[in-house]
């Protein structure tokens, strides 16, 4: 428990840091926060150095609940340990590759840069499914499994949806995207707060 909450905690800030650049860059005039993915920021000035600290203050997040869960004992299992991996690659592919100046102008990095998305959406929230099914067999962390089972389904809806409306011109895409990153957020701040209840 000793290291257990101070690293929690550290999650919990850097995950509500992330969220209110995020939300500060929504006041940029260059870029429409309800049809323009966030990843657009990094083609205007000043735009790049905050969604890269953003991304990294993510990054930071997953690092430091990853260490609160190694030293609370939480059970996990291969499953887990993948989706987390792969959220953390879909992070650092974001980080690395430019998305598309356009949709109708495509590019070999911009489209690996939509992967990057992809893979970050959907493996967190499925990461969160997994523990949450591997937790409510150990009775010492049953609670904390009821705990992550509502984010990990609002963080599979909220991805489902930003998915769709990659297919779906009319749908606000960047609305949609913001929403998915909040429930990403909101799933690393539960599962701080789980960790830290179940380890006390």
């Amino acid at each position: 428990m000793t290291r257990t909450s101070p690293l929690a905690w550290t999650a919990i800030g850097l995950a509500a840091a992330a969220q209110l650049v995020i939300a500060v860059l929504a006041f940029s005039p260059q870029v429409d926060p309800l049809r323009d993915p966030v990843s657009d920021y990094v083609f205007h000035r000043g735009g790049r150095t905050a969604f890269v600290f953003a991304v990294v203050l993510v990054l930071a997040a997953g690092a430091a609940l990853a260490a609160a869960a190694y030293f609370a004992n939480v059970p996990l299992d291969t499953r887990v340990n993948v989706l987390f991996g792969l959220w953390v690659a879909g992070l650092l592919i974001v980080l690395l590759f430019r998305g598309n100046t356009s949709a109708t102008e495509t590019s070999v990095h911009g489209e690996i840069h939509r992967f990057g998305g992809a893979l970050l959406f959907a493996s967190l929230p499925l990461a969160c499914h997994a523990l949450a099914r591997r937790l409510r067999v150990e009775p010492d962390w049953a609670a904390a499994a009821a705990r992550l089972r509502l984010p990990a389904l609002a963080g599979l809806t909220t991805a489902a949806a930003f998915g769709f409306a990659q297919f779906v011109p009319a749908l606000p895409e960047g609305l949609l995207e913001r929403i998915a990153l909040t429930a990403e957020l909101g799933i690393l701040v539960t599962a701080a707060l789980a960790v830290r209840s179940a380890a006390r």
